[in-house]
């Protein structure tokens, strides 16, 4: 192997490595109970509404599993971006339906 390509080998490996350390500490570690649900805490809270704020909507993705999870656990107040979730999807996020989570 020439000495350009060697040194292009090592400059890629570090590069995947910072990329991957970079990724690690930067994703955020939002709280879940042991079944993998959502827990409704003030971090969590936070990521979403940070969130919800860069798509300029308070609603945020209503695909997302966790962001619907978090929206079920405020009802009242998201009542109307619960009521645009897709029904299946709503209840598999939240296990309730439209009208057990609204009334």
């Amino acid at each position: 192997m020439s000495k350009f390509s060697e040194y292009g080998l090592m400059f890629l490996m570090v590069s995947v490595l910072a990329l991957s350390i970079f990724s690690f500490f930067s994703t955020p570690k939002l709280q879940v109970d042991s079944r993998g649900k959502l827990l409704q805490t003030a971090s969590n809270e936070q990521y979403y509404q940070q969130k919800s704020a860069g798509l300029g909507s308070d609603c945020g993705d209503l695909k997302d599993m966790g962001n619907v999870q978090h929206l079920g656990h405020h009802p009242l107040k998201y009542a109307e971006c619960l009521k645009k979730v897709d029904p299946a999807f709503l209840r598999q996020a939240t296990g309730k339906t439209l009208n057990q989570l609204i009334g």
